[in-house]
């Protein structure tokens, strides 16, 4: 969700995530002659850009908030440059096999919101091709303030997932590609960069956390504190800055946090105006996403199925959430629906049915091996919710071609259910590759060669197909 001056209140309380079972609040509660949207006078600064505001707490009020005015940050103490965490923590890719093999069957499944909901449209506004991921853990030196066991490791490992299974349609990522610019689709695409431990040390508290409805933590940064020390870390540490690059600011239990000085709008506020997590873009250039510790009950959701028995659990969603919103709508000014929320903000209560696990270690994502509870996304292809993109159909076929024994010509075969294919890579098994949806191929001897063929569909999410072709030097062949 985004802001732009103008506080809005949601039209159906279906599309707010509660930090209580969805059931306590029917939508029954919250007639939609209720809600209004009303436009506040100009500010004397432009606001600044915060889209994709998990509300913490029941469907009352989803705000849009502007910047507001905050307590100046004291300036960074020097910092020694960081060593990244390495992107081996992650799991060794599952798909180490033939690309082309056959995978296993995953459920498609559409949640259906009521007919009022929009379609997200275009604004004009840049996406992002491609990504790279860089998670900063600030657990600051001297606060006593520190990650659950294993939680960093759970961050960085669902991280490295997303990325080892770019481009494939059994995720919700998959469903990005929709959504584009002139240049070309959010594509699924996404590179891992490894996690950074930041210890800098606290700078002086310049918010407040709500007494009654907040989780009590007395540390409280404002967004611009936060802003500073991304900054900071980008510069000392010589990261990367370029469109495609993601920061994701997480913080540990008793790390709280507001947009401005509070204290309404704060990390885990409770149910009117508290967050679980929200992006946004520094005044260099940098784009980010604040994501504080979810894992408190009845906040944010966290009374769902944690399926790595972890309280890092409930952030991976809140993350995903986010991810998927700046690849989408990175600057707010690309794809948002007529009340300014975003992809994921359209289904901020919607998981669609899980596909293993019991009970409490349920999950309804597998990425890359591993598995992960994590909302849904809008689709505008279906005017739903979604948990994955529908996948593409290939195969080809081949004969020899008159007269040449050793040429094969080949003819690829495909379709996509929700777009179309643009482009196909053949690799023939013999060091070779070629390009086009018809293609002929010279060997050199006769012989037995793997020959694999990936389709790019519109979307840019990919699909394979392979087949071992036999031939000798005279007769046909295969």
């Amino acid at each position: 969700m985004n802001a732009r001056a103008i506080v809005l209140t949601l039209a159906a309380a279906t599309l707010a995530i509660a930090a209580f079972p969805a059931a306590a609040f029917p939508a029954a509660a919250f007639p939609a002659a209720a809600f209004s949207a009303v436009t506040t006078p100009a500010a004397t600064t432009q606001a600044k850009f915060i889209g994709g505001v998990i509300p913490d707490g029941p469907a009352a009020a989803n705000a849009l908030i502007a910047d507001g005015p905050a307590a100046a940050s004291a300036p960074a103490a020097a910092r020694a440059p960081a060593t990244a965490r390495a992107p081996a923590t992650a799991r060794a890719p599952a798909a180490a096999h033939d690309p082309a093999a056959s995978a296993p069957a995953t459920t498609t499944h559409a949640t259906l919101l009521p007919a009022l909901v929009p379609n997200l449209t275009y604004g004009g506004g840049p996406v992002l091709h491609s990504n790279r991921t860089h998670p900063i853990f600030w657990a600051p030196a001297g606060s006593g303030l520190t990650f659950d066991p294993g939680y960093e490791s759970l961050v960085d490992t669902f991280l490295a997932d997303v990325a080892a299974d770019s481009h494939k349609t059994t995720n919700t990522f998959s469903l990005t590609g929709q959504y584009h610019d002139s240049k070309g689709p959010a594509a699924y695409d996404s590179t891992f960069a490894g996690g950074i431990d930041d210890t800098d040390p606290l700078p002086p508290s310049g918010c407040i956390e709500p007494s009654l409805t907040g989780p009590g933590w007395s540390v409280c940064l404002t967004d611009a504190q936060l802003e500073t020390e991304i900054d900071h870390v980008v510069a000392a540490d010589h990261l990367p800055t370029g469109n495609g690059n993601v920061y994701f600011m997480i913080t540990p239990n008793g790390f709280g946090s507001c947009t401005g000085g509070g204290p309404s709008s704060c990390a885990l506020g409770g149910s009117a105006d508290g967050y679980c997590g929200y992006h946004s873009v520094t005044s260099k250039g940098v784009l980010y996403a604040v994501i504080p510790y979810n894992a408190i009950v009845p906040h944010c959701r966290s009374d769902n199925p944690r399926p790595n028995s972890s309280t890092a659990d409930p952030t991976l969603s809140t993350i995903s959430h986010e991810l998927n919103e700046t690849i989408t709508d990175p600057q707010g000014n690309a794809w948002v629906d007529s009340e300014g929320d975003e992809a994921a903000d359209l289904c901020l209560d919607s998981f669609g049915p899980t596909i293993g696990g019991q009970g409490e270690a349920e999950w309804n994502e597998s990425i890359n091996g591993g598995h992960f509870y994590l909302q849904e996304l809008w689709s505008n292809a279906s005017h739903a919710c979604e948990q994955r993109a529908l996948p593409d159909s290939l195969s080809f076929n081949w004969v020899h071609e008159p007269g040449h024994d050793r040429v094969l010509a080949l003819a690829a075969h495909g379709s996509d259910p929700q777009g179309r294919l643009v482009s196909f890579k053949w690799t023939f098994g013999d060091g070779q590759n070629g390009l086009g949806r018809h293609v002929s191929h010279m060997y050199a001897v006769p012989g037995a060669y793997r020959v694999t063929l990936r389709a790019t569909d519109n979307w840019g999410n990919w699909a394979f197909f392979g087949r071992t072709v036999h031939f000798k030097a005279r007769g046909a062949g295969a």
